[in-house]
């Protein structure tokens, strides 16, 4: 006989499905009252985690959270792919030097800022601090993109809001691997400190392009490859559809899982291959079908984000105790953060500005908004969970994730339900909002 195999319990898929009735439902809300939807569904995650302690019978609220995996192979290609079939290529060429420098050169700066300056300031080691400036330096794609689709921001303000985060996703987990990498190199060393070296760091910008651009080759081949079969599907709208979800997880799988490269930008490329080839073997009618496809998706991705970071970080705070024992070191995590942050978007302005038109520099408005804006979501907390407890001590461990929680609920909670206030306040909300692409 064959061995019996675990089955789904009924209870996990009622959970399933009430959750995403609660999503829809607090969008309904949500809109009514002209509230963002990505931060009210925090609130809601938050109660849900709390109602489940409170009624025995729904105790599985309880057991319910986030999971490295399941953020990076089922909820992040979603959103890349959808971001990158709907990219307007335009806007993103007239501004891929800036957002080039947020998301590569930035992202690593503010790696080594925050990373510093924890561990000059809080107890976790020069090893902890930089994992964590690593995991806590990119601006999060959900938050940030649903945030400003909600908004309706200047065109050019989105652009430069989506387009660094959608890079710097890719940035930020290539530089988490390659420090982990270092942290484990350390722990071999009689001293600790010489895996740091300057020839190590030297070889990180090296390491980083490899795997960057990797990533975006693997992903625009894994597109082509798509589009040279799609040719056969006789415009079948199921089949086109399907073959584009094979596309976008196929390549962060490969790319991400095989060939050690970035699952991100794999899922980036092989999107905007789909996008460039998809007007000439794809019909219109087709291609309109494919994007609202994909606009459900990454509307479901990102309910079930949002849903799930709050009741995540309810449980993070139940099992790891009240952050206010830490309180010191979340102050100082806010503070390098938000400064690592402002240092960064004035370096590129400093060496953007003086070789555009005035009417492409980012003036103060811009910046501040931008630093305002730089939310972070659910990836942080992906990474900070995914760190082996062979690296870091599990005090320091449980430290990180403090301060990764701590930082996520700072920017979502104060900086997304305010940054409304500040569009309004610089006149960035007069311009009509743009046409949802289809």
């Amino acid at each position: 006989m064959m061995p019996r195999m675990n089955d789904l319990s009924i209870e996990v898929v009622a959970c399933f499905v009430g959750l995403v009735l609660v999503a829809l439902f607090a969008n309904i809300i949500f809109r009514r009252l002209r509230f963002p939807c990505t931060i009210g569904l925090i609130f809601v995650g938050l109660a849900l985690f709390k109602v489940g302690g409170m009624v025995p019978s729904l105790s599985i609220l309880q057991t319910i959270r986030l999971t490295p995996n399941f953020i990076l192979y089922i909820l992040l290609p979603t959103l890349i792919f959808d971001a990158a079939i709907n990219l307007d290529a335009r806007e993103l060429m007239r501004n891929i030097v800036p957002i080039f420098l947020l998301a590569a050169p930035g992202v690593l700066l503010a790696t080594a800022v925050t990373g510093l300056l924890v561990a000059k300031f809080t107890v976790l080691g020069l090893n902890a601090a930089m994992l964590f400036g690593a995991l806590i330096s990119t601006t999060d794609t959900a938050a940030v993109i649903a945030l400003f689709n909600e908004l309706n921001a200047p065109k050019r303000l989105a652009m430069l809001m989506d387009g660094e985060s959608l890079f710097n996703d890719a940035t930020a987990i290539v530089t988490f691997d390659i420090i982990a990498a270092i942290v484990a190199a350390s722990l071999l060393l009689p001293n600790p400190a010489d895996a740091w070296s300057a020839s190590t760091l030297l070889n990180i910008p090296g390491k980083f392009l490899l795997v960057f651009f990797g990533g975006a080759l693997v992903g625009a081949a894994v597109g082509w490859v798509l589009m040279q079969i799609i040719r056969f599907a006789n415009h079948d709208p199921l089949i086109e559809v399907g073959l584009t979800t094979v596309v976008a997880y196929a390549a962060f799988i490969v790319a991400n899982h095989y060939v050690k490269v970035s699952g991100v930008m794999a899922a980036c490329g092989a999107g905007m291959v789909v996008n460039y080839y998809g007007r000439r073997f794809i019909k219109e009618n087709m291609l309109v079908a494919i994007r609202r496809f994909w606009g459900f998706a990454a509307f479901m991705a990102n309910s079930v984000i949002f849903l799930m970071l709050g009741m995540t970080e309810a449980s993070l705070i139940k099992d790891l105790g009240r952050l206010y024992t830490v309180a010191g070191a979340i102050g100082v995590a806010l503070v390098a953060v938000l400064v690592s942050r402002a240092l960064i978007l004035m370096l590129t302005a400093l060496g953007y500005n003086p070789f555009v038109k005035p009417e492409q520099k980012l003036n103060k408005p811009t910046l501040f908004i931008m630093w305002w804006g730089g939310l972070r979501g659910a990836l942080p907390i992906a990474l900070a969970l995914s760190i082996s407890p062979l690296l870091i001590s599990p005090a320091e461990r449980s430290l990180v994730i403090q301060l990764t929680l701590a930082v996520i609920l700072f920017t979502m909670l104060v900086q997304g339900t305010t940054l409304k206030r500040f569009l309004i306040r610089f006149g960035m909300l007069d311009a009509p909002a743009s046409p949802p692409q289809e």
